[in-house]
């Protein structure tokens, strides 16, 4: 059970970061938009990755908190957080490939 917690501390830390991050870089994009033609053209992947990672955040979050405080809904909620975990690394690889 401690290796699972670990787990899911370093993928919420990871996460989080990233949203935390890419979120202060759409912050700026969105008031920088009409600078330049490239920022406009560039401003629907960085939202949308944006978004991927504070969904992956609260569904490793919310895994976090449910083996941590051994909730009765932690197993499914550590199933949820790993199949975003996958859906998310899917949906970024193919939203960076465009």
């Amino acid at each position: 059970m401690k290796a699972v917690q670990i787990f899911n501390a370093v993928a919420l830390a990871l996460c989080a970061t990233f949203a935390v991050t890419l979120g202060v870089v759409a912050l700026i994009y969105a008031i920088y938009l009409d600078a330049s033609p490239r920022m406009r053209a560039e401003w629907p992947t960085v939202a949308a990755v944006t978004a991927v990672f504070w969904v992956l955040s609260v569904f490793t979050g919310l895994a976090f908190l449910a083996q941590r405080r051994l909730w009765s809904f932690r197993w499914p909620a550590q199933a949820a957080s790993v199949l975003a975990l996958v859906v998310g690394a899917l949906l970024l690889i193919d939203l960076l490939r465009s």
